[in-house]
């Protein structure tokens, strides 16, 4: 049996409904972060479940049918951070994030680190908002195919530095070290359809824009 994509959608006011609606499939598993749910109403999108303790949502009666787990208002998580616990619970190891940046700069370094959470527990996660896919990368070889053309930035993340290499840049690397105080690793292009950034040490985000 194949599983299916899990799909995170979180309530940043940053986010638009049709924008989620597009990078959502009729076999995703849906799960909304609180005020997420009311990104939906518009799509006529039913989420499978939702979780939060509903600060910034309420329960509209356009969710009777769906699974709803409330939070304690008073916790250490993000609802965001549950959502994602809550999908690898139930099998999911490919997770997309939509509506997690933008609004409250903390909140979004949050959603970042539920990345980490997930890479740390072999689980994939990507949050894709209207100008980046941000994921983070995997330890050795990582292969993108269709690049050519595309904007690539490698910010190193909770590392003090990181050593990478690139294949098929405009600005190649081969074990160059980067520190996060100084991360020289923005807006490169990509020369190639297939283009390898290899993570020798540490641990970053790779931010593909959506230009």
């Amino acid at each position: 049996m194949v599983v299916k994509r899990c799909v995170i959608v979180s309530a940043s006011p940053d986010s638009d409904s049709e924008f989620i609606k597009s990078h959502i499939s009729g076999d995703d598993f849906v799960i909304c972060a609180d005020g997420g749910a009311d990104k939906l109403i518009p799509t006529g999108i039913i989420p499978d479940l939702i979780i939060g303790d509903f600060d910034s949502s309420g329960k509209s009666d356009y969710f009777r049918d769906t699974e709803v787990i409330t939070l304690p208002v008073m916790k250490d998580d993000t609802d965001t951070q549950h959502c994602a616990e809550a999908a690898m619970d139930r099998g999911f190891k490919n997770i997309l994030f939509l509506g997690a940046t933008g609004g409250r700069l903390d909140h979004t370094l949050a959603n970042l680190s539920v990345l980490l959470y997930l890479k740390n527990r072999g689980a994939k996660g990507r949050i894709v908002d209207k100008y980046s896919d941000i994921s983070l990368l995997e330890n050795g070889d990582n292969k993108l195919f269709g690049a050519k053309g595309k904007t690539v930035s490698v910010m190193p993340f909770v590392s003090k530095e990181v050593t990478l290499s690139y294949e098929g840049m405009l600005y190649p690397l081969k074990n160059q070290t980067v520190s996060a105080e100084y991360p020289f690793t923005i807006s490169n292009i990509a020369e190639a359809d297939e283009v390898t950034v290899t993570l020798h040490k540490g641990e970053a985000l790779l931010i593909i824009s959506n230009d």
